[in-house]
């Protein structure tokens, strides 16, 4: 056996000459502290073994021929003390929804704490006169609708602990540090947010976004399309219960969806978009496929290619329910579809997403990312929705 210490052995001297014994001493841990063998090899022809034993002068009792990652190094419950644990730095967001109508409508910027906005509401027909007939105005009416700018924000803050502890981990990943990451959290929430109130924003009753159940004040929320076009909550900002389908438990067909259009379009809208929830978007390939025998795609901002009808693109949303309508359903408890006219559609806003850092009190990073902003319908007559659908 090579390379073998014999310090502090003492045995009969036919002992110390048999190789048996040596193995017996190395394997069993009777090798006293200061003993280390680093390489035995035992017999000889084809009986002959090979192997490496190791041990820790401290730990006499620890002798293996290799380590493994199944010895008590690594027992369960306890982080193996020879083997790092390696994170993948990038961070999965599970809740991920995409919020499209935050970009597809229009942001316009708005002046004073109101969005105010004027309507034509009525022109005067012109008139066919006689040679020198007494000429007499046509007077027009008008109106002025104005809605509340509301504010939306969201609050974070990270102590200078995490920021340290954390900053070499998560700078491999792409982020500059803890703080970074969570302001694009922050982010995230204040859009989702928004793109909820677009779609089912009450300014009337307490509503419930659909992300993580928060209730919303009502005093704090602005009206969204539900409400400006059906005039459900009576907001009475020119919507109308006209300019809604209630099926009311029944399947969506394509006629559904073709009275919608046209209704909006009889009213003098140009309908240029469909938002529906995900069961109804499929519900309507199939109505294509199996009446239209074809199904049409078109390409929308950002290059996304999506289904459309009739020329129209139809986007589904995940802040609409896909729970099939009982009667009396609404967007925000039922399936439902949104036939909408953007361009008289608008985001006023009085002052875009801001991040400022907050007073610090503590040794953390506190910060807020707050909008102030509210949604105009100027034309609800041009727009229609199909809701509490089976």
């Amino acid at each position: 056996m090579d390379e073998i210490g014999t310090a502090g052995i003492s045995a009969a001297p036919e002992l110390l000459g048999n190789p048996e014994f040596w193995k017996s001493q190395a394997i069993f841990g009777n090798a006293p502290n200061g003993t280390i063998i680093k390489k035995w090899e035992w017999g000889a022809g084809d009986s002959k073994e090979t192997g490496l034993v190791k041990g820790v002068q401290e730990h006499k009792s620890e002798f293996y021929k290799a380590l493994y990652s199944t010895l008590n190094t690594y027992s369960a419950g306890t982080l193996p003390v020879l083997i790092p644990v390696y994170i993948d730095p990038e961070v999965v967001d599970l809740t991920r929804r995409a919020t499209p109508l935050v970009e597809l409508i229009p942001r316009v910027t708005n002046y004073g704490n109101y969005a105010s906005y004027n309507q034509i509401t009525t022109i005067t027909s012109a008139q066919a006169i006689t040679e020198d007939a007494a000429l007499t105005e046509q007077n027009d009416t008008y109106n002025r609708e104005t809605v509340t700018i509301r504010i939306l924000a969201s609050v974070g803050r990270v102590t200078e602990f995490m920021l340290e502890a954390s900053r070499p981990y998560l700078s491999s990943g792409g982020y500059v540090d803890a703080l970074s990451l969570d302001v694009r959290a922050k982010t995230l929430a204040l859009r989702r947010l928004e793109e909820a109130m677009i779609l089912l924003g009450d300014g009337s009753s307490d509503w419930t976004e659909p992300v993580n159940g928060t209730t919303i004040t009502a005093a704090n929320s602005y009206n969204g399309l539900y409400e400006l076009i059906s005039n459900a909550n009576s907001n009475n900002l020119g919507g109308s219960s006209s300019y809604a389908t209630d099926k009311a438990a029944a399947a969506l067909t394509i006629a559904d969806i073709r009275t919608g259009i046209r209704t909006a379009r009889t009213a003098g809208g140009e309908p240029n978009l469909i938002v529906c929830d995900y069961s109804s978007y499929d519900a309507i390939k199939a109505l294509i496929q199996d009446q239209l025998r074809y199904v049409s795609t078109q390409s929308i901002a950002w290059g996304i290619t999506t289904l459309s009808f009739e020329g129209i693109p139809i986007i589904a949303s995940r802040f609409l329910s896909t729970t099939a309508g009982g009667g009396g359903g609404v967007p925000q408890d039922a399936k439902s579809l949104f036939i909408l006219d953007t361009n008289v559609i608008e985001m006023r806003v009085l002052r875009d997403v801001t991040y400022e850092e907050l007073a610090q009190t503590n040794l953390s990073k506190k910060f807020v990312l707050s909008v102030f902003e509210a949604l105009v319908c100027k034309a609800p007559s041009f727009n229609h929705v199909i809701v509490d659908i089976l």
